[in-house]
């Protein structure tokens, strides 16, 4: 299942972010350029992320750009589940999800970013406690 959802990138938005992760602010083309983990922010937009029950660690990511992001950019961004799969880690069973967040503008991608999202035990399990 992918959903699309338009995000517009604001100036305000790009220095709020790049001040949480004491990133410098870059300016192309007399815009400021959003920093390049940025869209590790677009994932609230999803609920798809947030459906997730048990402690969810994020795995790792990875971004592909196009270009870059700058600001007054209209992205459309699709977040689809790639993957998901079971493994049997030291504390119990893991399910490992793979995402990738694509984001357009004006048709054209700019940035890819995958993502995997580790969920620790299971969540049909009952807890018994004696």
């Amino acid at each position: 299942m992918t959903t699309v959802n338009k995000i517009l990138i604001t100036e305000d938005w790009i220095r709020e972010y790049a001040q949480s992760i004491d990133s410098p602010l870059q300016i192309l083309q007399g815009k400021l350029v959003a920093p390049s983990t940025m869209p590790i922010i677009f994932w609230q937009f999803f609920k798809e992320t947030s459906s997730h029950q048990l402690p969810t660690l994020h795995g790792s990511q990875k971004f592909y750009y196009e270009e870059p992001i700058t600001a007054g950019m209209i992205l459309d961004c699709e977040l689809e589940l790639l993957k998901s799969e079971e493994k049997n880690g030291k504390t119990g069973k893991l399910t490992l999800f793979t995402y990738n967040l694509t984001c357009k503008s004006n048709g054209k991608i700019i940035v890819i970013a995958t993502t995997i999202l580790i969920q620790v035990g299971e969540t049909s399990e009952k807890i018994h406690h004696h």
